[in-house]
């Protein structure tokens, strides 16, 4: 899994790495993508991209093709290990049940709203993306929310 490793690899091989991903053709691709943005930016050297400030970093990821906010905020998170709060489907679903969110709240307004609102704190971040995934997960699912004995259920007023 050593970078100059993965670009010297085959997309094939690379894809049959990553198969038990959803889409994993065209996320073999974007790592192709990354890997060279990586080679070409920074030499191949991982670490020198993850110790730039988040802000950069986040710049940066963003720069390359097939990196959006939330990859680009997970990779932030958990290969650098600094605070950038990581905003998917189920934490959208269930700020969105909550009424904390509209469901056309754009992925900035949602990450501002933890990112100014809970300490800078990428362990916290980490923890606290992991509770909602879980919750998502067992509890507030998208079509069927098993809402009966939810720990959220006195303050949700969903449906």
């Amino acid at each position: 899994m050593e970078p100059q490793r993965l670009s010297e690899a085959p997309l094939k091989k690379i894809a049959s790495l990553i198969r038990p991903c959803i889409y994993y053709n065209e996320k073999a691709k974007k790592l192709k993508a990354f890997l060279a943005f990586l080679e070409e930016r920074y030499h191949g050297d991982l670490s020198s991209l993850l110790c730039l400030p988040v802000s950069s970093l986040r710049q940066e990821l963003l720069f390359v093709r097939g990196i959006g906010q939330e990859t680009a905020d997970s990779i932030i998170l958990y290969a650098a290990g600094k605070p950038s709060f990581v905003v998917d489907a189920y934490t959208r679903r269930i700020l969105n049940r909550l009424g904390l969110i509209e469901e056309r709240t754009k992925y900035a307004e949602v990450r501002v709203l933890f990112m100014e609102n809970l300490p800078r704190d990428a362990a916290l971040y980490n923890e606290y993306h992991a509770l909602l995934v879980c919750h998502g997960k067992k509890r507030c699912h998208n079509t069927r929310p098993l809402c009966d004995g939810c720990s959220l259920r006195a303050m949700c007023p969903f449906p």
